[in-house]
């Protein structure tokens, strides 16, 4: 993904807006395949444990992108960093909030 600095939102705006610990939601959109897919999920699942991490995807109407949306149980900001840093290596990753 090209563009500006690929990092997650800044510490001070997740820590005025999460008590940690916490669930946190993050979107991640791309080409629909099994790639991009597993590499989203693996992206939380390597900083969390698989039952920290619960994902749920939607497809476009012609089915060619996808979204695939992490709820993390994340224990601190540090994790959610983590984990956006780690979603950022995903190839074809085009948009992530």
């Amino acid at each position: 993904m090209s563009g500006p600095a690929q990092t997650a939102p800044s510490r001070d705006l997740l820590l005025a807006n999460h008590d940690f610990p916490c669930a946190y939601v993050i979107k991640a959109f791309g080409p629909n395949n099994d790639a991009f897919r597993s590499g989203i999920v693996a992206s939380a699942v390597t900083v969390l444990s698989e039952s920290h991490v619960t994902t749920s995807e939607r497809t476009t109407k012609n089915g060619r992108q996808i979204c695939v949306t992490l709820t993390l149980r994340a224990r601190t900001v540090e994790d959610v960093e983590a984990v956006y840093a780690g979603i950022y290596d995903v190839e074809d990753l085009r948009l992530i909030f």
